[in-house]
C-alpha cells in the first residue's frame, strides 16, 4: 500500500469521516495521488460507512 493510502486509512481509522473532509486535509496533494491512494483502500476493501455515511475503517 502506498504512504498516502496507509496515511488515509490511519486517519479514517482515528475519527471516521466524509469524503469531502479527507479531500480537504489533501489539498496539497496531486488529485491523481490522491486517487489513486484512495482507490487502494477500496479495492482491499479496508473502509464501510457508518449511519451518518462517514467512512470507517474495516477491522480486520
Amino acid at each position: 500500500m502506498s504512504p498516502l493510502a496507509t496515511t488515509l486509512l490511519a486517519e479514517i481509522t482515528a475519527r471516521p469521516q466524509q469524503f469531502d473532509e479527507i479531500v480537504d486535509a489533501h489539498r496539497a496533494v496531486p488529485w491523481r495521488t490522491f486517487l489513486y491512494a484512495w482507490g487502494e483502500l477500496r479495492a482491499a476493501d479496508l473502509l464501510t460507512r457508518d449511519d451518518d455515511g462517514n467512512f470507517v475503517a474495516v477491522r480486520k
